[in-house]
């Protein structure tokens, strides 16, 4: 094993991070390919350290699970790391060039160009809309129904954030676009799970069918531009300010940041409130506290929701143990050290939340459900790198506010009327993609 140095130090006097045996020429990639990647990186973290080193197909990977390191990747010297060539290469087809693949001066101006749809002012505006939506499907329910929370979420969060940015009710094109977007989403899925990407100009029936679910969601994209364009749309939304500021955004700028905004707008919210439920589910007491609470709220409904302290820590608990997002990852453009080894640039970092996330030098009994432990006096001890379901830095999640008040309103409004039960009591197993996914489906019976 090789010794670090001590501190930041020069990349040139650095050794390499320890590695665990692997085969000739192959490296890591058959134990990449056959394990699951979240416990695997677990493992290796236990026996190997914050840092450590993989080949994978002739790629350096490297694991990185000390929130020093992390905080240094993401904040102290975020300008030496951009997104890496292969994420970029396998998504490009559907976000584009929008907010999460941009770099340098095009993503600076892309992140100025879309903050004012995420001040403070706008969201209380934001919250009708959630509640619209939201009372919708409360009422297409019933007491005894047995729902799939995955799919009942992600199609309220798709209706939500295409109403709220974008002024357009999916009414009409709801079950078409949903479809789209669930094929899009598992094309990623698979090439994320088996680490094949063949180019999509190739014609196998997996690239065909997720061509024509592209086609389906770059349609609708252009009628949203479109019915602003022609002043179908009566209220100023996301668009209204590109139109605006039209000189500076082309229109396939505009089409990556509609498209980036509706697939991290809706996915990632929908898969934090199916882990709550679970969660919820699986702790009845807490969810008796919390049901109890939001059941009181009456006047202020929404300033009572975004204000309770407890509807908070079971969300912020709740993205500890499964961020919808497992880990943000990097690609140095120099050489650095972190945790006092070399980083060649070029390489992989994988910025573990999930092994960060469930590390006990960082939290007690780090694999509890413990709403409770997120008091100001710890969150104040807290490192930027332990804990970032949102990222951190200059690309911490420009949604990050819209993301939490639409989960906690969703959450309190549905706990109002249900309780959640787990139809079924085999703990819950997630599989990484794009995102963290339930292997199978979470039933909720609602009582």
């Amino acid at each position: 094993m090789t010794t670090p140095i001590d501190g930041r130090g020069n990349p040139s006097n650095a050794g390499n991070p320890p590695s665990p045996p692997g085969q000739p020429v192959l490296g890591h990639t058959i134990q990449f390919f056959r394990a699951n990647p979240l416990d695997w990186f677990t493992d290796l973290t236990v026996e190997y350290g914050d840092v450590v080193q993989l080949d994978v197909a002739g790629q350096t990977v490297i694991l990185l699970s000390n929130p020093d390191d992390i905080e240094r990747v993401l904040i102290a010297n975020n300008q030496n790391y951009r997104k890496g060539g292969f994420q970029k290469l396998v998504t490009n087809s559907l976000l584009g060039n929008g907010l999460v693949l941009a770099e340098g001066d095009e993503w600076r101006t892309h992140r100025r160009g879309l903050e004012p749809a995420f001040h403070p002012d706008r969201m209380p505006g934001y919250a009708r809309r959630i509640r619209s939506h939201t009372e919708r499907l409360l009422n297409s329910w019933s007491s005894g129904d047995v729902i799939n929370l995955e799919e009942e979420m992600k199609r309220l969060t798709l209706r939500i954030i295409a109403d709220a940015l974008f002024g357009v009710d999916l009414a009409e094109d709801a079950t078409e676009l949903e479809i789209a977007f669930t094929r899009v989403l598992r094309h990623f899925e698979r090439i994320s799970q088996t680490y094949v990407y063949l180019p999509e100009w190739i014609p196998t029936p997996e690239n065909m069918r997720y061509r024509r679910a592209l086609d389906t969601l770059e349609a609708a994209v252009q009628k949203i531009i479109d019915a602003h364009r022609t002043g179908k749309i009566g209220r100023r939304t996301v668009v209204t300010h590109l139109l605006e500021n039209e000189g500076g955004w082309s229109e396939d700028e505009m089409r990556d940041e509609i498209v980036t905004l509706l697939v991290a707008g809706h996915e990632t919210t929908a898969l934090a409130l199916t882990f709550t439920g679970y969660l919820l589910g699986r702790n009845p007491g807490v969810a008796a506290r919390i049901t109890s609470m939001v059941r009181g709220l009456d006047d202020g409904f929404v300033d009572g929701v975004a204000e309770c302290v407890e509807l908070d820590r079971v969300v912020k608990e709740s993205l500890r143990l499964y961020p919808p997002v497992y880990g943000v990852f990097r690609e140095p453009i120099a050489d650095d050290v972190l945790g006092g080894y070399r980083i060649p640039s070029g390489s992989i970092l994988a910025l573990n939340q999930w092994v960060v996330h469930r590390d006990d030098r960082f939290f007690d009994q780090p694999d509890e459900f413990r709403p409770g432990r997120w008091t100001e006096k710890f969150e104040d001890t807290l490192s930027p790198g332990a804990y970032f379901p949102f990222a951190a830095g200059p690309r911490r999640c420009l949604g990050d506010r819209f993301a939490l008040l639409e989960a906690k309103l969703i959450l309190a409004m549905i706990l109002r009327e249900y309780q959640f039960e787990l139809v079924s009591e085999v703990p819950l197993e997630v599989v990484p993609s794009l995102t963290t996914q339930p292997k199978d489906p979470v039933r909720i019976r609602l009582d």
